[in-house]
């Protein structure tokens, strides 16, 4: 038997690629956000749209009426982007916020992991959170109403298409909102307030601006507005919007990318830790 002191060697360091690197941060962030606010929020935004929804599908279904105004109803009330924002706000509040404020974020970035990598993993969470807000209570929605022979297949399958389609854009342009507010604080707290109060107040602005000088061209700045009007052209429901619906949509897509952008920049400010 051998009494001279055993020798350790240490294996290879195998580097990791790119995309295992980014969907890491993604599946920690998605996790990270699954607490009761959140949840609460989401929740609640699948008991409104699916009960509104149900409830004027039946009623159109037995008034002959078309039931994808009802599919549509639970975008004619500000309640839709109201509980939306809340969903944002509580879930993108923090995303780049609590890195900030812990400067994790400086060892992040120390490492092999690319800033566009970084953000790009730090949005997709937070769009999957408002993709399971705004997209699946309507499919549920949907779902119910075709098991209960209120709808065709044909239009269930138009229907799920037209809230994914609504859903994606949304998603979209509240996750730019949330992450350029995240990026400027260290407090989650402070940019999910900025968030909420940012929205709202141009919304409530534009609708007064509107209502008093008769430009309808300053609703193409008015969140709820653009959705509405997307939402109605999305499931063929007549409408007496003054906005084009394609340019709604577009509004949304852009100022939502161009948010993400402003962050990108922002974060890119932020001094970095060496090995």
């Amino acid at each position: 038997m051998s009494i001279s002191a055993p020798r350790y060697v240490s294996g290879p360091v195998v580097p990791v690629g790119r995309t295992t690197r980014a969907l890491a941060i993604f599946q920690r962030e998605l996790l990270r956000r699954a607490t009761w606010g959140p949840l609460l929020a989401v929740a609640l935004t699948w008991l409104v749209v699916v009960m509104a929804a149900t409830f004027n599908v039946a009623f159109a279904s037995f008034t002959g009426s078309s039931v994808m105004s009802g599919f549509e109803s639970p975008y004619e009330s500000i309640a839709w982007i109201l509980l939306l924002l809340i969903v944002a706000a509580t879930v993108g509040a923090g995303s780049l916020a609590d890195d900030i404020g812990s400067r994790a974020i400086t060892l992040y970035l120390s490492r092999p992991i690319n800033l566009s990598d970084y953000l790009v993993a730090k949005a997709a969470a937070t769009g999957t959170w408002l993709l399971i807000a705004a997209v699946v209570p309507g499919c549920v929605a949907v779902a119910i109403t075709t098991a209960l022979g209120y709808v065709s297949a044909s239009t269930a399958l138009a229907a799920a298409g037209a809230y994914f389609a609504v859903g994606v854009v949304t998603a979209v342009f509240f996750t730019g909102v949330t992450l350029v507010f995240s990026s400027v604080t260290r407090r989650s707290l402070y940019a999910g307030v900025a968030t909420f109060g940012a929205v709202l107040s141009i919304d409530v602005s534009t609708s007064v601006v509107s209502g008093i000088t008769g430009n309808t061209q300053v609703l193409y700045a008015n969140p709820n507005t653009l959705t509405q009007t997307m939402a109605e052209a999305a499931f063929g429901v007549s409408s007496s919007s003054p906005i084009n619906p394609y340019t709604s949509a577009a509004v949304m897509i852009v100022v939502g990318v161009v948010l993400a952008a402003l962050a990108w920049w922002r974060l890119s400010r932020i001094e970095v830790v060496g090995e």
